[in-house]
């Protein structure tokens, strides 16, 4: 299945890393991010949120984008306007983790959005749903909290780590992995040497090997090299 996801999206090339990207219980620290006594612009009128949330639930197409584009550029217009929208996408996505499939183009809407803002403060939502997916899985577009955490990019590593290191379900470890090793960098390798030494899952663990070994890059250190690139998706690949 991972490797179909992988293979799909990337033909066993990650470098061309963004072109794609233009696109488990919740941690409750999600919901408490936003208890901030900050006064709030009044962006939207009365309902228009809740409209829009539901119409980001539908596939995109001119109207979906007509909607997406109204309500980024209200988000940026103020940062009242932002803190608005991004509090309404987090509830909307904290809703919609129940029926994954019912709820898949609102999340991918959503995470865009989010991730269009650099809506840091949704990081614990998004990683909290690292592995969430609309169950088809044939691409790495399917994994929605994913595409946002690795637009989001370094500010994302210290949580990710977190996963990494006590997330008790492989497959979520070697996600988290996967999006540190992408973003790449410094703090990046930093993070999968702490990991490597308690890794307890043996794919997991070659995976970190791997990634380390191929940070060993002279053109671009610390970010994964062209040489390696197919073993190192072939590591991912193990169950």
């Amino acid at each position: 299945m991972i490797r179909a996801i992988l293979v799909g999206t990337f033909g066993l090339v990650v470098l061309p890393a963004l072109a794609w990207l233009a696109m488990d219980p919740l941690n409750a620290r999600a919901s408490n991010t936003f208890t901030q006594q900050v006064p709030l612009a009044q962006c939207f009128h009365d309902n228009e949120l809740s409209k829009s949330l539901a119409t980001l639930k539908l596939q995109m197409g001119p109207d979906v984008r007509k909607v997406y584009q109204s309500l980024l550029a209200k988000g940026r217009s103020a940062p009242g306007c932002r803190i608005q929208l991004v509090q309404a996408l987090i509830r909307g996505l904290e809703q919609g983790t129940g029926n994954r499939i019912e709820n898949s183009f609102l999340w991918q809407n959503g995470a865009s959005m989010l991730a269009d803002l650099n809506a840091t403060e949704a990081l614990d939502l998004l990683i909290a749903n690292i592995d969430f997916s609309d169950g088809f899985e044939s691409s790495l577009n399917d994994f929605p909290a994913v595409v946002a955490i690795l637009k989001i990019g370094a500010p994302a590593i210290p949580q990710l780590e977190t996963v990494l290191r006590k997330d008790s379900v492989p497959h979520r470890r070697k996600f988290a992995a996967f999006c540190i090793v992408y973003i790449g960098g410094g703090q990046a390798k930093r993070a999968l040497k702490d990991a490597l030494p308690v890794e307890t899952d043996a794919c997991v663990k070659n995976f970190l090997e791997l990634s380390l070994k191929a940070f060993d890059n002279k053109a671009n250190p610390n970010h994964i090299s062209s040489a390696l690139n197919g073993k190192w998706l072939a590591a991912f690949y193990c169950r």
